[in-house]
């Protein structure tokens, strides 16, 4: 039996990074198949933010009792898992010989040496930058969420939410249920017609349709408004929120001036969708492709979830916003490929279990999409910022300077990084390298300068923060 060790030898067949619903299903796929195992999470308990573990006087929701069963199921194999270790460096293992990961935690080795390499890494809170949004008091809807669901804690008294998509209505209801007064609940986008066509991607879903419908009873009943087509546009208060600014939205999201309302709040919710945490593989040297249904770069990745390095397996939000459900079957499928990679299962086990897995891929991704073409932030919403609004909270960078580069010929982000030192702050431009792209593309009013030609943020190790004393003692020999 495995579980939580004080000490992990150097070397595994299989490492898996994150144990959110992607991480454990790839984790329990491949030990089952008899590879060895090393599941490394950041946070003090595996289980992500879905499957987070509640606070002690909340009773347990479906999914948290899940992701409990599925963590025993784990314990019963003989994988081993590795808590509260950030994983902040991977390199190619001296001679080629697959894989080399950088950890930090109480318990962790320095480096750890795997055959083949999960990344199961997640996704974050999607930015929007307007006046005011850096004030304590605003909040994104994973950050709140996480705080009811783990601590029970509420942030705050008088609540507003704004953004887009269903996550924030989740949080809405959490909120009223721990005993929040909610002012309104503000979606930003509206129904099109177009999206009629994509109906037939509900099916199979009644689970989530009836658990949104549930969310929106509760807002009714509780006389919360729910208003489409509409955003915050400012925060105000000194030092701390103490109103916000909303105003209606034209069709292209911009805000209509008449419309503008200030409303009385100490919490800002802001619930505008999630980006995939995809620096772990970026650093690596995955090679990424531009998708112009989300306007950024995305993993480019096999069936099976390998990316374009052998042995390097990317999978659920790390890589696309799906939602648990697909995150689990991309993590069973990858588990399995990871295995056969090292020889620990017959190489045909893995397309066998591809074409069984297909039907179940095919229509949770469909969902996914509608979610993503219903629920895309408008484009106006980029023009809420001024010129003193900072778009790199790291480094202060606001979007004036953003602007002022542009005007010197600025026209990537890595000029601009080297230019103003946005993107080079704790966060490696997680939070602000949307923000940051989407300004230099509106600053630079040339149709040959896009999303795609703008280009990511590179990404160095240490992916997060350390001290000088812990990169002397830990930083591998790479050359």
């Amino acid at each position: 039996m495995a579980n939580i060790l004080p000490h992990l030898p150097l070397s595994t067949d299989i490492a898996v990074v994150g144990a959110g619903p992607a991480g454990l299903a790839a984790a329990l796929a491949a030990a089952g198949t008899g590879a060895a195992v090393t599941l490394v999470e950041s946070a003090p308990h595996p289980g992500g933010a879905y499957y987070a573990r509640p606070w002690a006087a909340l009773p347990r929701s479906p999914e948290q009792r899940e992701g409990q069963q599925r963590v025993e199921q784990l314990a019963a194999t003989s994988a081993r898992l590795l808590t509260g270790t950030l994983v902040w460096g991977a390199f190619p293992a001296p001679e080629g010989a697959g894989w080399l990961l950088a950890l930090q935690g109480p318990a962790a080795p320095a480096h750890l040496h795997a055959r083949a390499v999960i990344l199961a890494t997640g996704a974050y809170d999607r930015p929007l930058a307007f006046p005011g949004w850096t004030l304590p008091g605003v909040l994104t809807a994973g950050a709140v969420q996480l705080l009811l669901k783990q601590q029970g804690v509420l942030p705050g008294k008088r609540y507003l939410l704004s953004g887009c998509g269903p996550l924030q209505l989740a949080v809405a209801a959490a909120l009223l249920q721990a005993g929040a007064e909610l002012v309104a609940v503000l979606e930003a986008t509206r129904p099109h017609p177009r999206l009629l066509a994509r109906l037939p991607a509900l099916y199979g879903q009644g689970a989530r349709l009836r658990e949104g419908w549930g969310y929106l009873t509760a807002l009714r009943r509780a006389r919360v408004p729910y208003r489409l087509g509409w955003t915050v546009v400012e925060a105000q208060g000194a030092g701390e929120v103490a109103a916000a600014v909303i105003a209606r939205l034209d069709a292209a999201g911009r805000p209509l001036p008449a419309t503008r309302q200030t409303v009385a709040v100490d919490t800002l919710v802001l619930g505008y969708g999630l980006l995939p945490n995809d620096s772990l593989a970026r650093l690596l040297g995955c090679r990424t492709e531009f998708d112009p249904l989300t306007d950024r770069y995305r993993l480019w990745r096999d069936g099976t979830g390998q990316t374009s390095l052998p042995g390097v397996y990317a999978i659920g939000d790390g890589v696309s916003i799906g939602g648990a459900a697909l995150a689990r079957l991309e993590g069973r499928l990858a588990g399995l490929a990871a295995a056969a990679a090292v020889g620990r299962v017959p190489p045909e086990v893995v397309p066998a279990e591809q074409r069984r897995l297909h039907p179940q891929l095919a229509r949770e991704r469909r969902f996914a999409r509608l979610l993503a073409e219903s629920f895309a932030p408008p484009p106006g919403l980029e023009t809420l910022a001024t010129d003193a609004t900072p778009l790199c909270r790291c480094e202060t960078v606001t979007l004036g300077e953003v602007r002022a580069a542009v005007a010197h010929g600025v026209r990537t982000l890595t000029e601009l990084k080297g230019w103003t030192r946005a993107g080079m702050g704790n966060c490696q431009g997680r939070i602000c390298g949307e923000l940051l792209a989407r300004a230099l593309v509106a600053a630079a009013h040339d149709p040959t300068v896009t999303p795609a030609t703008v280009g990511p943020l590179h990404v160095r190790p240490p992916l997060h923060p350390l001290t000088v004393a812990q990169l002397a003692q830990q930083a591998p020999d790479t050359n």
